[in-house]
């Protein structure tokens, strides 16, 4: 199986170097343009630096850099990204250059992101698609209400430019990455306004954009030219439409109720504790409540909704599921450390003295080096929360989505792993086998000032039922469609509540 996979990653890589290379001139061309004389040129050699020096900060630092991929592949696509650097290029082109290493380590939180200047160029001269989308699948369909005064709403689009709305999508999925081979992420991220700002990031930012699109209710299909508006007009587009579908941008960390006299739901939006904070909450005094009403009360069913759920703080995944289990279990196998120090630190956001001891001291005080000669996490620096005398013993779901991510995913396999829970929604957006995730070290390029979040720990999960690459696999998977979507239908949460429990519990 492992030879199987890295043999696919391989060809895969090599397709992906083919792909790059053939697109290299047109992508030069879209961001060679006078309107972007503005932007500062480099000189090859100094561009190379900063590429050098990406590369081998990723390999010194980035503990699961081989977890999805071989280093032979790597190192191919590498050679073939550097092949591409020009003399005179401005940053927008490097970025296109660089990001798909960043992609390749195929770790979600392995992030490139934009330069001051470059932020501030979207923001001030920047030329955008007047769009924001929703993505079902492969298809993405237009949610505001016009463009250029013409109404698509509910437009599924074609192309855009000439260029089939699929293989801009996957143009765009090369350039930053997520958990091993899993898509739900990538096609989470791309909703919104964010497909016209990956867009103008990744293949160009012309006057105007020739629009083709179908009318889901009849097939017909029509091309339009539409104008590119500025980033606050985007933005606009983007306040509209959240106010269209009544969109809240403002959710409270967690949340409890009673659907019926039978059937509860439990959401978290997020396991991080300051996000708790903030709304005066404590994410351990409110689990505990909910579970306390829930061992009174005694329904049937308990839907826990993880579809915003990116993470947090670590140890609150391991404290839900210890509500959920009365049998001993094992969280991780290995916490794993790349090492002790970094040559690259003085380029990081840990380049001040005393941040730098700190974390150094840090990393030697929670971690060892091993007759193997690895560096693992020391045992007792954490202990995951043990399993509970008296857990909820009911029908349990899970809601699942592209957002489930990090230690929300973590929570997610651990359900999987021990509980009979039936998962609905989408695959989740983190591994079923963990992640590298934990310290980061913002690398900074010198040059260019593209920054590199890197990081540094590889959990690995004790969990064996999933598939490698791939996240929590949903028993019921729920495509998101425009139609529900636009009348306030929650898919997912109907669907789970429409499945008997005597007959789907697995």
């Amino acid at each position: 199986m492992l030879y199987l996979m890295r043999k696919y990653t391989f060809h895969f890589i090599l397709a992906f170097i083919f792909l790059s290379c053939k697109q290299t001139s047109k992508q030069e061309n879209a961001f060679a343009s006078a309107a972007f004389t503005s932007l500062a040129k480099y000189p090859a050699k100094a561009l190379q630096g900063d590429f050098d020096l990406l590369v081998s900060s990723l390999k010194e630092g980035h503990t699961g850099i081989y977890c999805y991929t071989t280093a032979q592949s790597f190192d191919s696509l590498v050679a073939a990204q550097r092949a591409m650097i020009q003399d005179s290029m401005n940053g927008f082109q490097f970025y296109n250059i660089v990001s798909p290493i960043v992609a390749a380590t195929k770790e979600d939180h392995c992030d490139i992101n934009l330069s001051d200047e470059l932020k501030g160029f979207l923001r001030q001269q920047g030329k955008f698609m007047p769009l924001s989308v929703l993505n079902s699948g492969d298809d993405t369909f237009i949610l505001n209400d016009t463009i250029s005064g013409q109404s698509f709403k509910g437009a599924r689009i074609i192309a855009i430019n000439g260029m089939p709305i699929q293989a801009i999508k996957e143009k765009i999925y090369r350039t930053f990455g997520s958990d091993g081979d899993i898509l739900s992420s990538k096609i989470a991220f791309l909703e919104g306004i964010k497909l016209a700002i990956e867009y103008a990031k990744v293949i160009g930012q012309p006057e105007s954009f020739d629009m083709t699109v179908m009318n889901p209710s009849n097939g017909s299909q029509q091309t339009v030219s539409v104008k590119s508006v500025t980033f606050d007009a985007l933005k606009t587009i983007e306040t509209r439409v959240d106010s269209t579908y009544h969109t809240d941008t403002n959710k409270p960390p967690a949340s409890f109720e009673y659907l019926d006299g039978n059937t509860a739901r439990l959401t978290f939006n997020t396991f991080s504790n300051s996000r708790f904070r903030k709304q005066h909450m404590n994410f351990q005094e409110f689990t505990d409540s909910c579970f306390n009403v829930l061992l009174k009360d005694k329904p049937e069913i308990l839907i826990i909704d993880m579809r915003e759920n990116g993470g947090g703080s670590e140890g609150n995944e391991d404290y839900l599921f210890s509500w959920l289990t009365d049998q001993p279990y094992i969280k991780y196998d290995s916490v794993e450390l790349s090492r002790f120090e970094f040559s690259f630190i003085n380029h990081t956001d840990y380049a001040a003295d005393s941040d730098r001891i700190a974390l150094y001291k840090e990393l030697r005080e929670e971690n060892e080096l091993t007759g193997h000669g690895k560096i693992l996490r020391k045992k007792g620096i954490y202990t995951p929360t043990p399993p509970r005398a008296h857990p909820f013993k009911g029908f349990l779901y899970i809601l699942t989505s592209g957002w489930t991510y990090s230690g929300g995913a973590e929570f997610c396999s651990l359900v999987r792993e021990h509980t009979n829970a039936v998962f609905v929604g989408q695959e989740t957006g983190g591994g079923y086998y963990g992640n590298t995730s934990g310290t980061m070290l913002e690398l900074t390029l010198p040059v260019t000032k593209l920054s590199i979040s890197i990081p540094i720990l590889k959990f690995n999960l004790a969990v064996h039922k999933g598939i490698p690459g791939h996240g929590v696999i949903p028993d019921f998977e729920v495509k998101p469609s425009f139609e529900s979507f636009s009348k306030g239908i929650d898919q997912e949460l109907d669907k789970a509540l429409s499945v008997t429990p005597a007959v789907e519990a697995r």
